[in-house]
């Protein structure tokens, strides 16, 4: 893949990985949602100090895709030890960037009228983490080789809740039989999904996935009266291993359009190569203490390395000042005295 940084998604049913603190509801979906789930609270004792669900990880930052019913409203999240902190808003989080090693990401759920909804979270992976087996997400802006007439701009405007966004907000538009991307990964098994817009029209549309040289052609699926993120037009199980994937529209409808917004993969490897790139940490809530004690000695350390110098140069300044205004002990002493 082109992309320096690897992000790892965990679905919000994944128990294994995230740990629910109070009683849910967890819903099945037919699109819109990452793997079709997401998860709601069922009690008021989300909103309290054990918090909704966390999630413990090893990496450099994660981000929790959440929705609120009503905007700009409170719910908070904290890291490690840290205290919780309010958030305002839909109910995204995206946390600093950590220092890389083991991290708790807690999430506290306002009032239960709001209903917020989980459905998936996001680690970006650093050296420490360990990718054997997980699940990897490639944005559509992470896929280097597009070939043929792809656009960024949406056939129509449209707008979707936080819940059913983009992921990242971009995508890859197609409009165009031959319009091709390729793909790189490491892994033993790879999918695509996408966006279907309104493509109510007559007609079929179908793409060609060739996977090392093997070509499977699919037909893509058509929506009506809704906009369908999420959707998947493509999934095969492979050998662990180096492959290649290549995307190619074979057959459009003249009234169809398709967006591609992620590719996932499962990693066959243990751990980031190494030389790959890891975003410099902002702070840990563990290890900000720890940060801000070092450079406020830091600072203190040079203010008062500044003051001694300082300090010097006065009293330098000084005796030179009052040498100039009175004759020397020197002069005192030799000086003649006139005759009488």
């Amino acid at each position: 893949m082109s992309s320096q940084n690897v992000t790892l998604i965990v679905d919000d049913q994944d128990t294994a990985r995230i740990q629910y603190h109070c009683p849910v509801t967890k819903e099945l979906v037919k699109s819109s949602y990452f793997d079709n789930t997401w998860t709601t609270i069922d009690s008021l004792s989300c909103g309290q100090q054990s918090g909704w669900f966390s999630h413990t990880f090893n990496g450099t930052q994660t981000r929790i895709w959440a929705s609120a019913s009503q905007f700009n409203q409170n719910y908070s999240v904290k890291i490690d030890d840290g205290p919780f902190l309010v958030q305002s808003g839909d109910g995204y989080y995206e946390s600093p960037i950590l220092e890389d090693g083991l991290h708790t990401v807690t999430y506290s759920a306002g009032a239960k009228s709001l209903s917020p909804a989980l459905d998936y979270l996001t680690v970006t992976a650093g050296p420490s983490t360990q990718l054997l087996g997980r699940t990897v997400i490639v944005d559509d802006t992470e896929i280097a080789e597009y070939s043929g007439q792809w656009s960024v701009e949406p056939p129509t405007p449209f707008i979707l809740s936080r819940s059913s966004a983009l992921y990242k907000n971009t995508t890859h538009w197609t409009r165009t039989v031959g319009d091709t991307f390729t793909f790189h990964f490491n892994g033993n098994s790879v999918s695509v999904s996408g966006v279907v817009p309104n493509n109510a029209g007559a007609g079929n549309s179908s793409a060609a996935f060739i996977i090392d040289g093997t070509s499977t052609v699919v037909p893509l699926p058509s929506a009506s009266n809704f906009v369908q993120p999420m959707t998947q037009f493509f999934h095969a199980d492979l050998t662990a291993g180096t492959h290649t994937l290549v995307f190619n529209i074979t057959e459009l409808a003249p009234s169809h359009v398709f967006g591609v917004d992620f590719v996932l993969y499962n990693s066959s490897v243990d751990t980031l190569p190494k030389g790959s790139a890891v975003q410099a940490p902002v702070a840990s809530s563990s290890g900000s203490k720890h940060h801000t004690r070092i450079i406020v000695g830091s600072v203190v350390g040079a203010l008062a390395g500044l003051a001694l110098v300082g300090f010097f140069l006065f009293l330098y300044k000084k005796s030179r000042s009052r040498n100039s205004k009175s004759p020397s002990r020197w002069n005192v002493v030799t000086e003649a005295k006139p005759e009488q």
